[in-house]
């Protein structure tokens, strides 16, 4: 027996985390959109040290972070093999090979197998949680849940002059089906991809701001004035209404700087950094070794867990001799970046009227870099310096992903329009033909 389900949303596969939105149907038929948040890596097992749970845990487990527990495994032409693969905060802690993305080689994103992996899985795991949510139980063993799905994903920019074509047609090339191996009934999602959208990274970040409007704008101008830039009777509205903008978005494996001119994206002065707040992280790890000081984490993604989460009163010590040494490389890391600013204005500067900085290492980083921003746009553009807006990290690490749900969203919009319109006009034909029937 089959189930179908409809899902629509917007995932940012970033080096350092998946960051999404999707819709599906709720218990009382409403939308129903989940907040996805983990890190971009899995935990390959090969062989069973893995315990499913009971099936009755299944309606408990879909209450909590599902998406952090995920056991699965793939029958898919994109993935090479049947291994299964833990996803998220779990992996950081499984006995199994852990994958995350090369962000030192040079195989783009859309190459590689793990940015596939997390997209099915995601997917994956809304269907099963929308099903558990309204039957209050795990599918039967013979039962397949058949979701359609339409999505939105970005690429890095000089990625995406690449891969996008590719990239969305892999996902669209027959169905694609995961097995979830959570509880002790394993269930079958097959996955057929309607439609994929490929948004170059960043700029589905700034529809976002656009779509958060002035209150958004007040905050950012009330922070960059705090640092003494006076933008002398400017408003918000002044900024909503920019037409040339330069954004910074901080990754961890690049900082992509997407320009719009005119309002539209300008893939000619657009460009990708290939260095990311991941590659501080890896160069900080390979400064301990070289130093002798044994840190004991295994991946950058501990590593990054471990700042995000602070110090304990037992681990202060270590906690700040580990945080010097990634601070070391910040300062090098900010930098680098300011240069990066500073070439693309050479470009697009003399018309550039807002920069905005954002992005899931923006807040990491902020301490060195924004003042390095600050002083390359006053030297680009000596006293006529204009704002460059640094987004809080509370909501900056999410604007890629609400673009891009934006984005799928607009699409079906279009989709369903264009389909009414067919309907309404085969109607009205075949109206016509049973009218002349009658005379």
């Amino acid at each position: 027996m089959t189930i179908n389900i409809n899902l629509t949303g917007g995932i940012d596969v970033g080096n350092g985390y998946v960051k999404g939105l999707i819709r599906g149907t709720g218990t009382n038929g409403a939308a129903s959109v989940d907040e996805i948040d983990l890190p971009s890596g899995v935990a390959l097992i090969t062989r069973s040290n893995s315990l499913p749970l009971g099936d009755g845990e299944a309606a408990a487990r879909m209450e909590g972070n599902f998406y952090n527990e995920l056991d699965v495994s793939f029958t898919s032409p994109l993935i090479g093999d049947q291994y299964r693969r833990l996803f998220g905060t779990r992996a950081l802690t499984a006995q199994g090979a852990f994958d995350e993305f090369d962000v030192v080689g040079r195989r783009s994103k859309a190459q590689q197998e793990l940015s596939k992996v997390l997209v099915m899985g995601a997917f994956a795991a809304k269907a099963l949680r929308d099903y558990v949510k309204l039957h209050a139980a795990l599918p039967p063993a013979d039962e397949v849940l058949s979701v359609q799905v339409r999505v939105a994903l970005a690429l890095p920019i000089n990625e995406y002059m690449s891969h996008r074509v590719s990239y969305a047609a892999e996902f669209m090339a027959g169905t694609h089906t995961v097995t979830v191996h959570n509880f002790e009934t394993p269930v079958t999602v097959k996955l057929r991809f309607e439609d994929v959208q490929v948004i170059p990274e960043g700029a589905s970040a700034q529809y976002a701001i656009t779509a958060k409007g002035a209150p958004l704008m007040d905050a950012m101008l009330a922070d960059v004035r705090r640092r003494g830039l006076a933008l002398e009777g400017i408003t918000s509205a002044d900024v909503l209404a920019a037409q040339h903008t330069v954004g910074i978005d901080i990754g961890e494996g690049t900082v992509n700087f997407p320009v719009f001119t005119a309002g539209q994206f300008n893939a000619d002065a657009s460009t990708t950094y290939k260095k990311g707040y991941g590659t501080v992280l890896t160069d900080a790890l390979k400064a301990m070794e070289d130093r002798g000081f044994a840190s004991g984490f295994t991946s950058r993604k501990q590593l990054a867990e471990y700042l995000q989460a602070g110090p304990s009163a037992l681990k202060k010590n270590f906690y700040n001799k580990v945080a010097a040494f990634v601070e070391e490389e910040l300062i090098f890391f900010a930098k680098e970046v300011a240069e990066q600013f500073g070439r693309v204005l050479t470009v697009v500067g003399a018309t550039t009227e807002v920069a905005y900085v954002y992005g899931g290492g923006a807040g990491p980083v902020k301490q060195h870099l924004y003042p390095a921003l600050l002083a390359k746009a006053t030297e680009m553009n000596s006293e006529d310096a204009f704002p460059t807006l640094y987004l809080d990290s509370s909501y900056s690490r999410h604007l890629n992903r609400e673009g891009l749900f934006i984005a799928a969203e607009t699409v079906e919009r279009k989709a369903a329009s264009a389909r009414g319109k067919r309907s309404a006009g085969t109607a009205g034909a075949k109206g016509k033909e049973l009218a002349g029937a009658a005379v």
